[in-house]
């Protein structure tokens, strides 16, 4: 029995060695339908904030590879919510501390909150339609020292770069694909999102496509980057949690990735 467990292990290894942009790492059913906004901290096994658009409206606090839930909140924005993102340790024209981001399309305004409560810190004006999503663009991983907001509208499709502190947009650009929610993907540069059919995008910073690949669940809505993992949730059949594989530098992007599962949680 000892040896077998060792040659899993050595199995295991080997595995995530050769693994591909895409991979399936893991994945659990969402706490409740239709989540459409994500964050990620540093720590992706204690910090994964998850936004639900179904009554009564909550944003859950997950294991980022087990999907337990260990404490939730109702959103402060209400069914109004669009756009998640976390962000720690100052920067930006940021007072020193750690922060959970939420944007409103009903104020289109962006508020800086309590990653425990949602309680809002302060706030600041998307000056845009705020229907689509946020992340935070850091020098270090999980929105660490953040430099800049990354925000979105669905209606014209548009993507932001503007102020932490006043919302100033600096730069945008205009995808072509549907978009929704955002990851800002440090490793890379790249700006990574979807929305409706079953393809991801990553776009680099002057909106031009550096890949894309297909996935085996419609809709990917809700996005976040840490590490060497990509985040996102699906919402249509299973609403689920999908941890992929998303390793710097870039990778070769298989046609359809979603398939190849490491770890399935249920």
């Amino acid at each position: 029995m000892k040896r077998l467990i060792i040659l899993g292990v050595a199995l295991l290894a080997a595995g995530a060695a050769f693994a591909k942009m895409g991979d399936v790492v893991a994945s659990f059913p969402a706490p409740a339908n239709y989540p459409i906004a994500l964050a990620v901290g540093a720590d992706y096994n204690h910090y994964l904030w998850v936004f639900c658009d179904t009554s009564p409206y909550r944003i859950y606090r997950m294991g980022g590879m087990n999907g337990a839930v260990y404490a939730s909140f109702v959103s402060p924005q209400g069914r109004y919510t669009r756009g998640l993102t976390y962000s720690y340790g100052g920067g930006g024209g940021l007072p020193t501390g750690s922060y959970l981001w939420m944007g409103n399309y009903s104020t289109d305004r962006i508020y800086r909150c309590n990653f425990n409560t949602g309680s809002a810190y302060a706030s600041i004006p998307a000056n845009h339609d705020m229907y689509g999503g946020l992340a935070v663009m850091a020098t270090g991983a999980g929105g660490r020292a953040p430099t800049h907001m990354l925000s979105s509208d669905t209606s014209p499709r548009y993507v932001y770069r503007q102020s932490l502190t006043n919302g100033s947009i600096y730069a945008s650009f205009a995808p072509s694909p549907a978009i929704y929610d955002l990851a800002w993907d440090l490793q890379n540069r790249y700006v990574w999102t979807g929305s409706t059919g079953d393809y991801v995008y990553a776009f680099r910073t002057n909106g031009s496509v550096a890949g894309s690949f297909r996935i085996q669940a419609d809709n990917p809505r809700a996005f976040a980057y840490t590490g060497s993992y990509l985040w996102l949730g699906t919402t249509t059949g299973s609403h689920y949690i999908w941890m992929l594989h998303c390793p710097a530098p870039w990778g070769a992007v298989e046609p359809v990735s979603l398939g190849r599962v490491k770890a399935l949680f249920k």
